[in-house]
């Protein structure tokens, strides 16, 4: 076992993470003194929670690098898009997983996603991809929206394009993005292991996601609609589309290991770089998801491994997919019950400006993994 795969590192990804989680820990602070990240308080860089509080962030704690704390000084505003990617990442990595064994657990506190992202397999990969993507995303679109005093629109893309249209509007500034969630994720990462090229890659991969999936976007001009002429620009894509390239990457995830080209004419850094396990593998492109080690088999619960386990878990009973009870429930089994729902239902809209529903209450039929 390498020497990475022993150390309980604080990885970007649960590093930044934290973050996302602020809102909610500082809200439970019961001290009467806010903690954060950035030293200096600005109306741009503060965080509000469900009561309408300001929580003045500052560095005591010092959940992020003193790097990321510069970059959130340079860029008012920027805090909030940066919590707001992080939260959707989090969201879009438990809709991914919702019907697998690891269905992308989370738990209060700065270790967000726990144990797993101390471990060098797919399901780590794949949390620092989302992450990164989350971030990229989040900051390119509200430079858009003017919610960054740093960036704008990118306006790089104007005049001539095609035979009936051309460029305008107001293009998601995802270079701005890119550069930003580069310097700022990747900035929490140390070393020079297997984990630091893994991490490295898996970051990267999420931020090309989201450049690879944008798509132009045209307004018509002209009489009646006629659309003698258009108007484009670039948009981002939405989470979800990231997230559903991620996962299938996730599936197809390279195993690799240190590259060593067998010279010692070759500097360090050269030899810094993966290569696939099986030397009949292609090596990993920019796009793919890479991983070093296996993952556990989430199974059973496992505090050594941080592994919850599938007892307990709702199974279709029908589906011989990942979802289905045999795959999910691991072979064990599933018991079956049934439990009253009451949902609002024939909900009707009266003029003006009120809905009207009743309440119907019908039996749900559930499976659960033993």
């Amino acid at each position: 076992m390498g020497r990475w795969a022993l150390l309980p590192r604080w990885v970007s990804a649960a590093l930044l993470l934290a973050l996302a989680a602020l809102p909610a820990a500082l809200a439970a602070n019961s001290s009467g003194r806010w903690w954060g990240i950035v030293n200096v308080a600005s109306s741009t860089n503060l965080l509000t929670d469900s009561k309408s509080l300001q929580l003045v962030l500052e560095p005591s704690l010092q959940l992020l690098s003193r790097k990321q704390r510069r970059l959130i000084r340079q860029n008012p505003g920027i805090l909030h898009s940066v919590s707001g990617g992080l939260q959707s990442a989090v969201r879009e990595c438990k809709w991914q997983f919702r019907n697998r064994r690891w269905n992308c657990p989370t738990a209060p506190g700065p270790h967000l996603f726990g144990k797993i992202v101390n471990r060098g397999c797919r399901e780590t990969a794949f949390i620092f991809a989302i992450t990164s993507a989350g971030v990229t995303h989040s900051v390119a679109r509200s430079c858009s929206e003017g919610s960054i005093e740093s960036c704008t629109c990118d306006y790089r893309r104007r005049g001539p394009g095609g035979p009936d249209w051309h460029w305008g509007g107001c293009s998601d500034n995802i270079d701005f993005g890119r550069l930003f969630g580069r310097e700022f994720v990747d900035s929490g990462e140390k070393g020079r292991d297997l984990r630091f090229l893994m991490n490295l890659h898996n970051n990267e991969a999420g931020r090309t996601t989201v450049f690879s999936e944008m798509r132009q976007e045209c307004k018509c001009h002209g009489m009646s609609g006629s659309c003698t002429v258009r108007t484009c620009w670039m948009r981002l894509p939405t989470l979800r589309a990231v997230g559903d390239v991620l996962r299938d990457r996730f599936d197809g995830a390279s195993r690799v290991l240190y590259g060593n080209r067998g010279s010692n004419r070759a500097s360090r850094a050269e030899l810094l770089r993966l290569e696939p396990e099986d030397p009949a593998h292609k090596p990993p492109s920019p796009h793919d998801l890479v991983y070093f080690e296996k993952s556990p088999n989430f199974c059973t619960y496992s505090g050594r491994l941080g592994t919850a386990g599938t007892a307990g878990r709702v199974c279709n009973s029908s589906s011989p997919a990942l979802d289905g009870c045999e795959l999910l429930c691991c072979g064990r089994g599933h018991r079956t019950r049934t439990q009253r729902v009451t949902e609002r239902c024939n909900c009707t809209f009266h003029w003006c400006c009120h809905v009207s529903c009743r309440n119907c209450t019908h039996t749900r039929v559930l499976h659960e993994c033993l």
